[in-house]
């Protein structure tokens, strides 16, 4: 059965998801929820594109053939005499004989940005109902720094990949038997 041909992209070189040529306007706050749920979506985009890489990558192993010699026979006569068959040279892909792609998962994300958190109660004008939501700014942080304000500002992005085993189904069933001739 063919393989489909697989679709080239250059690895590493996948377009950004926000251009970095785009001038964006930074947020003045933003709630907690959605600056923790921008981090999941940020890490379950890069978990697609990881998962995307080693499945191209499986495809670029079952299609690239090599040739083997699956047998070599080694028979030594009664003098001590040593001769060497060996069977005829066999096309396989790379993925056949156990070349595997490496699956990788995200273990740990941290960011960590310098912010004020606030407490913000509304009033729906609907229902003259209160909420109360957890927001997240960093106006305060960034008039200190163009203050020039002693502050000691940092942000950090760090995130830890673990290689993990292939999904079981992508590696082909083997058997041995026992040839009759």
């Amino acid at each position: 059965m063919a393989v489909p041909p697989i679709k080239r992209v250059t690895p590493g070189f996948r377009p950004p998801l926000v251009s970095p040529a785009l001038p964006l306007p930074e947020v003045p706050s933003v709630s907690f929820g959605d600056l923790v749920r921008l981090l999941a979506e940020g890490i379950a985009d890069a978990q697609m594109a990881l998962d995307r890489a080693s499945a191209e990558m499986a495809v670029e192993l079952a299609n690239s053939q090599v040739e083997i010699v699956p047998v070599i026979t080694e028979t030594v006569d009664k003098d001590g005499n040593v001769r060497f068959s060996r069977a005829d040279p066999q096309t396989v892909s790379l993925l056949e004989i156990g070349i595997m792609p490496t699956f990788y998962q995200f273990r740990e994300a941290t960011v960590e940005v310098s912010m004020d958190v606030h407490i913000v109660e509304s009033t729906n004008e609907q229902t003259k109902t209160k909420s109360r939501g957890l927001f997240a700014s960093t106006r305060d942080v960034q008039m200190d720094r163009r203050f020039n304000r002693d502050t000691k500002v940092a942000s950090r992005l760090t995130a830890t990949l673990v290689p993990v085993p292939s999904p079981i189904r992508i590696e082909p069933a083997r058997r041995t038997v026992r040839s009759e001739e």
